[in-house]
């Protein structure tokens, strides 16, 4: 069985998940959509032909990323929200955030940097998922200020899937250069807030 054989599987087994939050539009997955419309967009193009290794490529690493991000939400959905659509929905800002924990943890434990200050933050953030409420609109810029200065010690220069993702569709015709940026939607909406605090 091939990634793309995972990939129809995985598809399945998550149905009605997948279902809810796309019909849904669902802010939960909003800053990850560009990584969906992708991955699907060359699913089908695999249908037709071969792939390039680029493809190959781009493919894997968005259904990884998808894979990781929905089961960190169905985890969620099920042990913290008792399969409520509507109150994961609730939490949508709170969820975004913790996304983007894990995935600058994963960048960091990848270059073997220190974890701690994110790890914290993110029991911070899961406080108020279990309350079932969001996290306060100053987390946002709280995050910038815990990962910035890591970035900047270490001369990291990060570019989330997501953001790469969003180019790609670009390129592919799937957006236009000038269509709403799905890429850090939610993040820059909640920094804006603040700002004008």
């Amino acid at each position: 069985m091939d990634i793309l054989d995972d990939y129809v599987n995985w598809k399945l087994e998550n149905h009605d998940l997948l279902h809810n939050l796309v019909q849904n539009k669902s802010k939960t997955i909003s800053r990850f959509t560009s990584v969906i419309v992708v991955v699907d967009y060359l699913y089908e193009a695999s249908l037709k032909r071969k792939l390039t290794e680029d493809e190959t490529l781009f493919f894997t690493m968005g259904f990884d990323y998808i894979h990781d991000n929905f089961y960190t939400i169905k985890t969620l959905l099920e042990y913290k929200f008792n399969n409520n659509y509507q109150e994961l929905e609730h939490c949508a800002k709170s969820i975004n955030l913790l996304l983007y924990v894990n995935e600058f943890q994963g960048e960091l434990l990848g270059l073997n940097l220190d974890t701690k200050v994110l790890d914290s933050f993110e029991e911070k953030i899961n406080t108020y998922i279990d309350q079932k409420d969001n996290v306060p609109d100053s987390f946002f810029p709280m995050l910038d200020d815990i990962i910035n200065p890591i970035f900047e010690q270490n001369q990291i220069e990060f570019h989330p899937i997501e953001s790469i993702f969003y180019e790609i569709a670009v390129e592919y015709g799937i957006y236009k250069p000038n269509d709403f940026d799905i890429y850090n939607a939610v993040f820059n909406l909640q920094k804006e807030k603040t700002k004008q605090k």
